[in-house]
């Protein structure tokens, strides 16, 4: 199954990598709204009930990221972070548990103009850090 989708305009999609914990929290907080929305027939709780499961979805569903000639486009959920590819200064590998638009614990920190930095998790690692360099060459990737 391939990941990465490529575009006639020179633009890259990389899904994120998704973990089986996270899987399992989402899934199950949306199995457990949804039992909850069949036992307690309350409007408000159905209000609550879909409001966290759409919720939940966009955020399994529709997070990626985009790679266009100047841009990296980070998407997750309602969320969205434009980083110039220009302006990143270094890639590191991390397992950090930071709130991030990433869907598992094997991340990659960008660095990014001066003190700027924000945590993604391509499936594809490897093909994502070269393609960013592609565009700018003076990216400094950290091994772990």
């Amino acid at each position: 199954m391939k990941q990465t989708n490529y575009d006639t305009n020179n633009e890259v999609n990389f899904t994120s990598k998704k973990d089986i914990w996270l899987a399992l929290f989402i899934w199950g907080t949306i199995i457990f709204m949804c039992l909850l929305m069949i036992i307690d027939r309350s409007i408000m709780l159905y209000v609550v009930g879909i409001l966290i499961n759409v919720f939940l979805l966009w955020i399994w569903f529709g997070t990626n990221y985009k790679v266009t000639e100047e841009q990296l486009y980070i998407v997750s959920g309602p969320f969205r972070t434009i980083v110039h590819i220009a302006k990143i200064r270094k890639i590191k590998p991390t397992k950090s548990l930071l709130s991030a638009p990433a869907l598992s614990v094997d991340r990659l920190e960008i660095h990014y103009n001066k003190y700027d930095m924000v945590i993604v998790s391509p499936k594809e690692k490897n093909a994502f850090i070269r393609h960013l360099q592609s565009k700018n060459k003076s990216i400094e990737v950290e091994k772990k």
